[in-house]
């Protein structure tokens, strides 16, 4: 552990020898400002700071003002970087202040900043970069050590381990830093100055360095097929997507056998691997049976066994590949599946505002989340027991498979996981669905009842958070899309309109909707992309155009703030703290900001309303390494199919209501759609239908535009 906290003091070892001075500056006293003398979380939103309001660590905010005291007063800042997503950071912190010791030293020594990852999302992608030098995963939270002038010193992951390995990887780490700054601070100021310096300059190159395709139209359908061919039926795994739930993957394969442009044999891969997929994933106990949420991740090499953590975008994420799954098969244990998750996130999330908030909450045993057979029985009454111990695969000797638990920690202990569907259960107990449905329900409020008694109190966030809101405007879209019920496309309408009013200021999203300094909560480029894709998906299942001029007016601001020479910024000039190029073009913690203004920008195009040449141009490219690596580049790959090979729907005047609902109930952002012209010469009460081969036709009737467009049209 000491070598790893050394090997992240890369910027103490490329400079000149070191050199004591006390000289002009060092000669004024140091000055600590009221501020560093108490914590400073109170005033700020999101579930990183509200964890910290009461701790004795004097946590400030990460501002600029924040580093001019840390001038003032001589010190190093210690900062902690943390992702509300990443639940671990409740058990660290908690370590940290329970050690009175190095909470004295931390106070006493440094400035200490709490950073909210997620929030300050460059700061997030900043992590893989900096874990990148040291040659160590990105693994959060990372403790960082900067200067005043917020240069980075010194920085270590922080691994998951055995109580007290934090204390020991901190005390560590501090001895060598604060003897160094002791030492010579401008030494240590002069070589990160340096340092960095060198890091802006590798990090400005990343563009240039990802070789855009020269033929994207044949380049992408080589990406989908690598992807399809990524799966293994025989041990059941995908390679490249790790633990976590393969939201983009299943996304992508579905919205290429949707398409009808490609190619057939890819859309038979693509619809066989999305069959093997759905029968690892449905059955398994990713899907809590008992309230409906989906699990964003697994431990060891199985679905089987979850790691029982979930927030308010990973549901998001899942539950619109798995509505679009539903579009692609009509699989009817998709959308058994898609309905339960959206339920949850509506119970688990929904915010007394009418929004949505984040929800992470602190980790939790895995043993409160398992089951005896003995738990379940004393649980059930006899009969309702025995199916439910049939339905689920446990077992008296548990139902984890051997890889999972190698040590046999959890002996005995099942997971949950429906294996067939609740009609499926029902036929086998000779009842019909609905004579069962009321059954089913009661075993699980109370199975759920026991789980709740013995996790204990579960903290609810109730601060709204506008990419979960603006990510659930874009569920409730879709899913009107693939089941055709309007409550769905009301939901959309409703909460886009409140998040609009909630998270603007003029031209300008905030993360929350409590107003802080730009550096701890304005929005990033991720934010205004989640926001374009959420009007966009109003504006096409409502026919309502007026969502697409506050899309320009988010487009506009977006090149406004986010246009840098020959890339993508994600944090506006206002926000920022480092001074680093930081770009995101690829899927590390979630969708890629590149990925979804990509796919803005396609659609924009097709409805006439391009972006700025110097903006567009950014979001254009299709980087080669996609091919390569096509798990990381999901949402790049479905933007350059949509903008490739997307047929194009024009709509005429005086539709008729049923083909306006089906024109509405298109698969979002697959395909291409705006309003006829006079030059388009569309029929009235018509649609003209432009395939990518430049073929075009008439549909008067919904039926003919499933039939032209929809592969699968069956299944709408």
């Amino acid at each position: 552990m000491g070598a790893a906290a050394i090997g992240g003091m890369v910027l103490l070892g490329g400079g000149s020898c070191r050199k004591r001075t006390r000289v002009g500056a060092a000669e004024v006293p140091a000055v600590v400002a009221p501020e560093l003398r108490s914590n400073g979380m109170a005033a700020l939103p999101g579930l990183v700071y509200a964890s910290q309001v009461n701790s004795p660590i004097h946590w400030q905010p990460w501002t600029k003002e924040t580093f001019e005291r840390a001038r003032a007063a001589k010190r190093l800042v210690f900062a902690v970087i943390a992702m509300p997503q990443h639940t671990s950071f409740h058990r660290i912190l908690d370590e940290m202040t329970g050690d009175a010791g190095l909470v004295a030293l931390v106070n006493d020594n440094y400035v200490p900043v709490l950073i909210d990852g997620d929030a300050a999302r460059e700061i997030g992608i900043l992590t893989a970069d900096l874990a990148a030098e040291i040659k160590r995963p990105v693994q959060l939270p990372m403790l960082l050590w900067l200067t005043p002038d917020a240069n980075p010193v010194a920085w270590i992951p922080v691994t998951a381990g055995a109580p007290g390995a934090v204390r020991e990887l901190f005390h560590q780490s501090h001895s060598m830093v604060s003897r160094t700054w002791a030492g010579s601070p401008e030494y240590v100021a002069t070589n990160s100055a340096l340092d960095n310096d060198s890091r802006r300059v590798r990090l400005s190159r990343r563009k240039n360095a990802d070789i855009a395709s020269k033929e994207p139209a044949a380049d992408v359908i080589k990406a989908i097929r690598q992807l399809s061919s990524l799966y293994d039926p025989v041990s059941r795994s995908f390679d490249g997507t790790g633990g976590l739930f393969p939201s983009g993957v299943v996304d992508l394969l579905a919205s290429a056998i949707i398409n009808p442009a490609v190619p057939k044999e890819i859309r038979a891969r693509s619809l066989r691997t999305i069959k093997e997929m759905m029968k690892d994933l449905l059955p398994s106990a990713m899907f809590d049976p008992l309230d409906g949420g989906l699990f964003s991740s697994r431990r060891a090499g199985t679905w089987a066994f979850p790691v029982f953590e979930r927030e308010g975008n990973g549901q998001a994420r899942a539950l619109v590949a798995l509505f679009r799954v539903y579009q692609a098969t009509g699989d009817p244990l998709v959308l058994e599946r898609a309905l339960g998750v959206l339920a949850f996130a509506e119970h688990a999330y929904a915010t007394r505002d009418g929004l949505f908030a984040l929800g992470s909450s602190a980790g939790t045993s895995a043993k409160s989340w398992l089951w005896t057979l003995e738990e379940i029985q004393k649980t059930l009454p006899a009969e309702e027991a025995a199916w439910w111990i049939a339905a689920t695969g446990m077992r008296a000797l548990g139902n984890l498979p051997s890889e999972a638990d190698p040590t046999r920690e959890f002996f005995r202990r099942n997971t949950l996981g429906l294996a067939k569907s609740m009609d499926e259960i029902a036929a086998g107990l000779a009842l019909t669905p609905e004579v069962f449905k009321p059954r089913f329900d009661a075993a699980r409020k109370l199975l759920l009842k026991a789980r709740e008694e013995r996790l204990g109190a579960m903290p609810r966030d109730e601060t709204a958070h506008a990419a979960t809101t603006f990510r659930m405007v874009s569920v409730y879209a879709v899913a009107f899309g693939a089941t055709g019920n309007p409550a769905f496309r009301d939901k959309a309408l409703a909460l886009l309109e409140r998040a609009r009013k909630t998270f603007t200021d003029g031209p300008q999203l905030w993360m929350y909707a409590t107003r802080t300094p730009p550096s701890v909560s304005a929005g990033r480029a991720f934010l205004y992309a989640l926001a374009m894709q959420a009007a966009l998906d109003v504006a096409d299942v409502t026919g309502d155009e007026s969502w697409l001029a506050w899309t320009d007016d988010l487009a506009s601001t977006s090149a406004e703030r986010f246009t840098a020479t020959e890339f993508l910024k994600e944090c506006p000039d206002d926000a920022k703290v480092i001074d680093l190029p930081v770009t995101d073009l690829v899927m590390l913690f979630d969708d890629s900001t590149a990925g979804l203004i990509s796919l803005a920008e396609c659609r924009l195009a097709a409805r006439g309303r391009p972006l700025v040449e110097s903006f567009s141009s950014l979001a254009i490219p299709l980087p080669m390494i996609a091919l390569d690596r096509p798990v990381l580049h999901t949402d790049l790959i479905q933007a350059c199919l949509v903008r490739h090979h997307a047929p194009v729907v024009l709509i005429g005047k005086d539709l008729p209501e049923a083909l306006k609902t089906a024109v509405e109930r298109l698969p979002l952002r697959l395909i291409k759609q705006r309003a006829g012209t006079p030059g388009d010469a569309v029929p009235s009460a018509s649609v003209k239908i432009i395939l990518p081969d430049g073929s075009t036709q008439i549909a008067a009737t919904p039926e003919a535009l499933r039939d032209v467009l929809l592969p699968s049209g069956k299944n709408q």
